[in-house]
């Protein structure tokens, strides 16, 4: 490596190295023995700004996927085994021994799992008593789907993902696509892992508030349709909001409409909920909906231009559509850091291929110049995207 006391730069007094840069001219000087490294490049000018990364530290970097990855295959054997749970409730730690018994698990498998759980950190081991607790945080994060930052779906993906990784890499050279109901049940309730807290707390905190005039008239009655109401968390919290509404979800997965029902039924909103397999394409309703919804749905539609012309027709007189989707990177330049990662790692493994396989655009989450440009088409008006403080979603409203 180079050596921290012989500064990378040329000696030719350039205004680059005068601010610690190195110009298209320099070279760094080696000690000798020492690694070469790699220089990234940006343009500035007339002047490459180069910032040293060593192959020492990328080898590093390498090794810090592997661990990222094995910590969130112990986080998800720790869900489906009842590991994790079990932690949870035994506040004062458990020993391998308990825990085995607990969970009807192997001895010899758990003492690696659980090796891995403490080197990640999503347990603390306690030597003296020979006890493993979970460590801060970690039961609201993985364990309560009512905290907003239930992080569980990013778990549970990675096991579908991990599943059907041979497929996506078929995918690749044939072009094809992975229908959805080939991503499982478990991927329905991912689905539902990821949108069940923005369901019962983005939406009522900080998306309706953006619309009071709505708020009001749906205090008094109304009716409302959810598109892509997966397994039903949308629903609820709709009918909890508004519970002198109508509430109607509509899905193509009898799955999601299956466990969407279930859970209706477990809330006792049978009476004025209501969820219909469906697709969106179908939807022939016409002036029947003051309040229509698709929260990070849309892009999933076989033919999205298709949907927003029957949600224009669907909505009453100045009824009222929203629309949520993920910010993602649009271009590749964009693509930095480990949040455009994940959404890019979900883009490429479940979105794309399941939307190829459908039939549909297999475009990601689409943007929202995208969005403007359907919307218009489908005849709908006063377009406008909400000003949200956060950088996660980006919703979009629209009347009739």
């Amino acid at each position: 490596m180079l050596s921290p006391e012989r500064p990378i730069g040329c000696n030719s007094g350039c205004p680059a190295c005068a601010k610690g840069r190195v110009a298209t001219h320099a070279r760094p000087r080696m000690l000798p023995g020492e690694a070469r490294g790699f220089a990234c490049a940006t343009m500035e000018s007339d002047v490459i700004e180069r910032s040293y990364v060593t192959k020492d530290e990328q080898a590093l970097r390498i090794f810090s996927w592997a661990a990222g990855a094995a910590a969130l295959r112990a986080s998800y054997y720790g869900l489906r085994l009842g590991l994790l749970r079990a932690l949870a409730d035994a506040p004062a730690g458990l020993t391998v021994e308990d825990l085995c018994t607990q969970c009807g698990v192997d001895g010899r498998y758990l003492r690696a799992w659980a090796k891995i759980a403490a080197a990640c950190e999503l347990v603390a081991y306690d030597a003296g008593s020979a006890r493993l607790r979970l460590a801060p945080h970690m039961d609201a994060l993985l364990l309560d789907d009512a905290d907003f930052q239930y992080s569980a779906g990013l778990v549970t993906n990675f096991g579908v993902e991990s599943r059907l990784a041979d497929r996506v890499e078929a995918c690749f050279r044939t072009g094809e696509g992975i229908p959805f109901a080939e991503f499982g049940r478990e991927m329905v309730e991912t689905i539902h892992a990821f949108s069940k807290a923005a369901y019962e707390m983005f939406l009522p905190s900080v998306l309706l508030p953006e619309l009071p005039q709505l708020g009001r008239a749906l205090a008094e009655s109304g009716t409302i349709l959810e598109l892509g109401c997966g397994a039903g968390a949308g629903l609820v919290a709709l009918a909890r909001t508004f519970p002198n509404c109508t509430v109607t979800g509509l899905d193509s997965d009898p799955t999601s409409i299956e466990l969407a029902r279930a859970r209706i039924e477990e809330a006792g909103l049978g009476e004025h909920v209501h969820a219909e397999e469906m697709r969106a394409e179908d939807l022939t309703s016409e002036d029947a909906f003051d309040f229509i919804y698709t929260q990070i749905s849309l892009h999933e539609m076989d033919d999205a231009r298709l949907v927003l012309a029957n949600v224009r027709r669907a909505l009453k007189d100045d009824g009222v559509l929203l629309i949520t989707e993920i910010r993602g990177a649009e271009r590749i330049e964009d693509a930095v850091g480990d949040y455009n990662a994940v959404l890019a790692h979900i883009d490429l493994s479940y979105e794309i291929p399941q939307a190829i396989a459908k039939g549909g655009p297999a475009v990601g989450f689409f943007t929202a110049r995208e969005i403007r440009e359907m919307a218009a088409e489908a005849g709908l008006r006063d377009l406008r995207e909400l000003d949200l403080e956060q950088p996660l979603y980006a919703a979009f409203i629209a009347r009739k």
